[in-house]
C-alpha cells in the first residue's frame, strides 16, 4: 500500500506508491491551477477576487427555523423521509471502499459520456430528487436556483460566488442514463475520505461496520494511506457528485476561482465543515477556502423550501454568468 502521499504543493509522488497507482496519484494530486485536456495544460483562475471576504455566520442571511417539512433541518432520526434517507447512507457506507472510488473516479474522469452545456445539465435534474436529503423533495433544479438567489441577495457583487451555488450539485447528473445510472449511494449524499479511519462524527456511522475498509489494517488507522497536511487535493473522497462536478469544471477550463472549485468539490464534506473531523490532512491553502465553504454552506442547507423560484424569470442572468466562466459545450 501507500506509505504517504506526496504534497500538492511540488506534484512529486511519494515514495512508497506502487507503480501501478502512481498514473492515478498523479490525476488525484494535480495542482489547483491546471489541469489535463487533452494533450496540453489548461491554466484555472486561482484566487477569488481580493476584494471577496465571507461573512461570518450571523451576518446577512436569516436561518430558518424549520424545514419544508416544518423539522429541524439535517435531523436523521425523526426526517419524514428517515427510511429513504437512513437506506441511502446504508448502501453508501458498505460499498465505498477504497478500490471502488478509485475505480469509479478513474472512469469517470475520461469524461467520454457526454457533451452539453452547463444549462443542458440543469435541465437534467428537472425531475430528481436526492434521496439522501431529510430536508427536501423538490428537484434539484429549484435547490440550484433557490441557493444561487439566495446567495446573490448576500453577496451581489460576487457573481462567480452565484454561479457556484447554482452548478455546486450538477455532479448529480450522474443518476442519468446518459451517465450509467449510477445508484443514488454513488452520486449523493455526505462526503468522506476513503483510505483512512472513518470517523465517528459521520452521519449513519454504524453501516461502516459491513464496508469491507473497515477492518483493512491499510486503511481503518487515523491516517491510512496519508501523511499529516499532506492537503486535501492528496486525499481520496467518498465517490459522487461533488468530485465530480469538480473534475468536469476544471478539465473544461472554468475560469472560477479556486475557492469554488473547492466549495464544489468539498461542500458536502459535513464530517469536516461541520464537526471539524480530518483537519490533521488539510494544508493551509485548504484553510482559506474553508471559510468560503462554510460561508456557503448555510445558503446551500437553509435555502430550501417548497416555494419555488421562476425559472424563466432568472434563466438569462445566470446563462450570462456561465458564458462568462465556462465555454459553451462542456464534456462530461
Amino acid at each position: 500500500m501507500w506509505d504517504s502521499v506526496a504534497s500538492s504543493n511540488d506534484g512529486d509522488l511519494a515514495m512508497g506508491v506502487p507503480e501501478k497507482d502512481q498514473g492515478y496519484l498523479s490525476l488525484l494530486c494535480l495542482p489547483s491551477s491546471e489541469f489535463l485536456s487533452g494533450n496540453k495544460m489548461i491554466a484555472v483562475e486561482n484566487q477569488a477576487p481580493e476584494n471577496a471576504i465571507p461573512k461570518d455566520a450571523s451576518d446577512g442571511f436569516v436561518v430558518p427555523e424549520s424545514n419544508a417539512f416544518g423539522q429541524s433541518f439535517r435531523d436523521y432520526e425523526a426526517s419524514v423521509r428517515l427510511s429513504i434517507v437512513e437506506n441511502t447512507y446504508r448502501l453508501n457506507h458498505i460499498n465505498q471502499t477504497y478500490d471502488f472510488v478509485k475505480k469509479t473516479r478513474e472512469e469517470y474522469a475520461k469524461l467520454n459520456k457526454a457533451e452539453m452545456s452547463i444549462w443542458e445539465a440543469i435541465e437534467l435534474l428537472d425531475s430528481f430528487v436526492d434521496e439522501s436529503d431529510p430536508d427536501l423533495d423538490e428537484p434539484q433544479i429549484q435547490h440550484l436556483l433557490q441557493s444561487a438567489e439566495a446567495i446573490r441577495k448576500d453577496y451581489p457583487n460576487e457573481d462567480w460566488l452565484h454561479l457556484t451555488a447554482l452548478i455546486h450539485d450538477l455532479g448529480k447528473v450522474l443518476f442519468h442514463s446518459k451517465f450509467g445510472s449510477l445508484p443514488q449511494w454513488a452520486v449523493t449524499g455526505d462526503t468522506q475520505p476513503v483510505g483512512c479511519a472513518f470517523d465517528e462524527s459521520i452521519v449513519y456511522h454504524k453501516y461502516f461496520k459491513e464496508n469491507p475498509d473497515y477492518n483493512n489494517p491499510a486503511y481503518n488507522t487515523k491516517l491510512g494511506i496519508y501523511s499529516e497536511g499532506c492537503g486535501l487535493d492528496n486525499v481520496l473522497m467518498s465517490w459522487g457528485h461533488d468530485d465530480y462536478m469538480y473534475l468536469v469544471a476544471k478539465a473544461n477550463g472554468t475560469t472560477l476561482p479556486s475557492a469554488a472549485l473547492f466549495t464544489i468539490r468539498y461542500h458536502s464534506f459535513y464530517p469536516l465543515h461541520k464537526e471539524g473531523a480530518y483537519q490533521y490532512l488539510m494544508n493551509e491553502e485548504d484553510r482559506e477556502n474553508l471559510k468560503w465553504v462554510q460561508t456557503f454552506n448555510k445558503y446551500d442547507l437553509y435555502s430550501k423550501s417548497s416555494v419555488r423560484i421562476d425559472v424563466e424569470k432568472v434563466k438569462p442572468y445566470y446563462e450570462s454568468l456561465i458564458k462568462k466562466y465556462f465555454p459553451e459545450k462542456l464534456r462530461w
